[in-house]
């Protein structure tokens, strides 16, 4: 019996559903419209530039035959690295040389930088709402990173692999991604809000829901009853 219940309150829940899914499409779409115009007009474009570094854990010109243990001691010393890139000297100097106009903590938010796991190479991006200053600051970087961190870490040699490119797309806002987002959002919501009025409605809509409710039969029922307008 009380799986009939079930099935039953679902399909209720289904037909709710259904006949108010002028709604629920009406309210994904706004979501939808709403996130895509947001991301266009209202969020900032950021542009990244992306560049790798080789890390070697000795002064040694990088050669083709590279031992197990030389690469392990490189990828350590690459997370070592990835610490030190903000560290305030070189934020400093690369302010210094680059001459943009951010404090510190701005400058250094703008600079990422990770160890590509189990290898001695260094991802750094910087991110700017200016394509061509995030291209600057990167190679600044690059400029300066290197021999400031072999300074500090002795027997360590920096090698750049892959210089910035200046982007022609920005990397974010992803307006698809949010746009997306969005509409599943509205979906969600609306589709929420429509169970929720489904599941509070305590009226009784007819027989069967009433001999359901209360187990029992049902004696009569109050026809509907047409009246001519005339």
């Amino acid at each position: 019996m009380e799986e009939h219940e079930i099935e039953i309150d679902l399909k209720q829940l289904v037909d709710a559903l259904l006949s108010r899914i002028w709604l629920i499409i009406i309210i994904t779409v706004m979501f939808g419209v709403f996130a895509f115009f947001y991301s266009k007009f209202a969020i900032t474009p950021l542009y990244s530039a992306d560049s790798t570094i080789y890390v070697n854990s000795s002064q040694n010109v990088i050669s083709n035959n590279i031992e197990t243990n030389e690469i392990s001691a490189s990828s350590m010393m690459a997370s070592v690295f990835v610490e030190m890139l903000k560290s305030n000297a070189i934020i400093e100097e690369v302010k210094e040389k680059s001459g943009v106009d951010y404090d510190l903590t701005v400058l250094r938010n703008m600079i990422s930088a990770t160890a590509v796991e189990e290898t001695p190479l260094m991802r750094i991006t910087v991110v700017s709402p200016n394509p061509k200053e995030a291209v600057l600051i990167s190679n600044v970087l690059l400029e300066v990173a290197p021999d400031k961190m072999t300074n500090i870490v002795d027997g360590g040699s920096v090698k750049i692999i892959d210089r910035p490119l200046e982007p022609e797309f920005p990397s974010s806002p992803n307006i698809l991604k949010n746009t997306f987002l969005g509409l599943v959002l509205g979906f969600i919501l609306s589709a929420s809000i429509v169970v929720l009025m489904e599941l509070l409605d305590s009226r009784v809509r007819d027989e069967d829901q009433l001999r359901n409710m209360f187990d029992l039969p049902v004696l009569a029922v109050i026809p509907e009853i047409e009246v001519p307008e005339d």
